[in-house]
């Protein structure tokens, strides 16, 4: 039932994209050179630069191509003005093709050619729709061992593999938030073969057009493991024991602006999270991730509420991504931007915490939660709420015991 479902949440997100397909893109350019034939070739590339631009690396093997189509060195005026000439194959489906609007030969004996074309440029368009999102990469946390003493029975875990399943939960919720668009940067060796067959010429021109269009990261998620490790407790009370599994974790986490790589967040959990008789360490790791979803998207985009149903029940503007049944959130007032006196720096200030919510139904995109504590009739439509660490009660700490006849705190002989 599981697998049914996951299928059809996988066959409703295709459905909801247009095919992927190549579009061209006429754009003018004027190319200058020492013939007629390196003046056409200079104004292919810089009509093809406008429109996918061209890397270091790549620059270079687009001169290239481009020059390999006219590899005469007479200057003989072939073309006609406005005729278009077909450069798809030839290019490598850097160009679909061209025609020449003007030409202007050199007027001395050192003088160059004057070229200016209209071409016919294809695109990959991409099925995924940036929509103005901001885009984000999730790196592999790095560990200070190679193995931590986080398990059910006591043996060692693997660094790399804990590492691993923390960054694809966290990919797989901030990819599921859908408000931000994130960036795949993982299997490198797949994709680099990927591109070396793209280059070849075992593809046709319109599927060689697909290189060069790899996003770049506006923010990338970066992390340290510095500690996993599982402490097995055992309490007593009136003879009855009680045995479980605490994990204690430390973990620091930065979220880097890409561009200027400076921090825009930067946190560490230093936590114990206590396990059920029934659940494994994949169940911390999970929670962890939780944790630093919920602290990276709270900078950039914070819960917030979406609607008020009847006196204690609230709509959150967030569904499973980031929201989990039983969550308690504490609800702020709409806060305010001050600017640093020192600085001049705007930092926006939370407002007050008027309300505390316990998370009851967990939706695809959105949740609804009921008032626990303070005042349901504060609460507005656009009021942020932040999630709450609460430390779970030990119920044999500090409770009463009315004592009976023959009460003891040894352990009964049956």
């Amino acid at each position: 039932m599981k697998i049914q479902r996951v299928v059809g949440v996988l066959l409703l997100v295709l459905s909801t994209f247009a095919v992927a397909k190549t579009e061209l893109v006429e754009k003018t350019a004027t190319g200058y050179g020492a013939s007629y034939q390196e003046a056409v070739s200079r104004a292919l590339f810089e009509a093809v630069t406008q429109v996918r631009g061209a890397t270091v690396h790549s620059e270079k093997q687009l001169r290239a191509d481009l020059f390999k189509i006219y590899d005469k060195e007479s200057t003989h005026v072939s073309a006609k003005i406005g005729v278009e000439e077909k450069v798809f194959t030839l290019s490598k489906g850097w160009v679909d093709s061209y025609s020449v609007k003007s030409t202007k030969q050199p007027k001395a004996k050192d003088g160059q050619w004057e070229v200016t074309i209209d071409a016919k440029i294809p695109m990959h368009k991409s099925i995924i729709k940036d929509q103005n999102r901001q885009s984000i990469a999730v790196m592999p946390f790095r560990f200070t061992h190679a193995t931590f003493a986080i398990d059910d029975v006591g043996k060692p875990s693997s660094a790399f593999q804990i590492s691993n399943r923390i960054r694809d939960r966290i990919l797989s919720s901030l990819t599921q938030s859908q408000q931000l668009v994130v960036l795949n940067r993982d299997h490198g060796s797949e994709f680099a073969s990927e591109k070396a067959l793209l280059s070849s010429d075992n593809v046709s021109p319109s599927e060689a057009s697909r290189i060069g269009n790899v996003a770049g990261a506006d923010f990338m998620v970066v992390g340290n493991i510095h500690d996993l490790s599982t402490k097995v407790e055992t309490k007593s009370f009136y003879g009855a024991s009680k045995t479980s599994s605490v994990d204690r974790v430390d973990l620091s986490y930065q979220v880097i602006e890409v561009a200027t790589q400076k921090l825009l967040w930067a946190d560490t959990l230093s936590t114990k999270i206590e396990r059920k008789k029934d659940e494994g360490t994949l169940e911390t790791i999970d929670q962890v991730s939780h944790l630093v979803v919920a602290g990276v998207m709270d900078v950039l985009f914070p819960v917030k509420v979406l609607d008020i149903s009847g006196p204690q029940e609230v709509y959150l503007n967030q569904g499973q991504a980031r929201v989990k049944d039983g969550d308690i959130y504490a609800l702020f007032s709409e806060g305010r931007t001050l600017k640093d006196p020192d600085t001049g720096i705007e930092i926006k200030i939370d407002g007050k915490q008027i309300a505390k919510l316990s998370i009851v139904s967990v939706q695809a995109k959105y949740s609804v939660a009921e008032v626990t504590e303070g005042l349901a009739d504060k609460i507005k439509k656009g009021d942020i709420v932040r999630l709450v660490q609460e430390e779970k009660e030990d119920v044999y700490k500090n409770k009463e015991v009315r004592e009976t006849p023959g009460s003891s705190d040894a352990p009964v002989n049956w």
